[in-house]
């Protein structure tokens, strides 16, 4: 039977580590990781560049996002406007914040549920985004980010 202390032993071989590295499942989130960093990248050069641009309108013609995504997002922006017409909801949808690094995003870790991964920024450590891949007819995309399609309990802590 394994105890406590056998499992911890597991944890520090480093064969072990390196199985677990080479597996299927580490091998979709450094992938996942990548698509989804490159997405929110493009997204804070797009808001940062031109933020007088439609990001419904940009999200639908973004090759790495979901159609999924885009038709949720403008579906969200459209509840907060109802609410308040000039502020909406009163944060960036898909940052789930209102502030954002400078420097862009790497991988924090993957999940907290499968097929999200959670990216943190690169001057900004402690500011985290929680984004959900899926599969699509065109290939895999961004399908959840921020408050889009990510259930709140799976969302990056505030």
């Amino acid at each position: 039977m394994a105890t406590p202390h056998s499992r911890a032993r597991l944890l520090h071989n480093p064969l072990l580590g390196l199985a677990l590295l080479a597996s299927p499942a580490f091998a979709d989130c450094r992938e996942d990781a990548e698509l989804a960093a490159a997405f929110m990248n493009q997204y804070l050069a797009l808001i940062v560049e031109t933020p007088e641009r439609d990001v419904t309108q940009w999200l639908r013609e973004q090759p790495l996002a979901s159609a999924e995504l885009a038709e949720a997002y403008a579906a969200e922006q459209a509840r907060g406007r109802a609410i308040d017409a000039e502020m909406g909801w009163g944060v960036d949808l898909l940052l789930d914040a209102q502030d954002s690094p400078d420097q862009g995003f790497t991988l924090a870790q993957c999940g907290p549920a499968p097929e999200h991964v959670q990216l943190r920024g690169i001057d900004w450590a402690e500011f985290r985004v929680t984004l959900r891949l899926a599969d699509t007819p065109q290939g895999r995309r961004v399908a959840g980010a921020g408050r889009i399609n990510i259930n709140e309990a799976e969302r990056a802590p505030r």
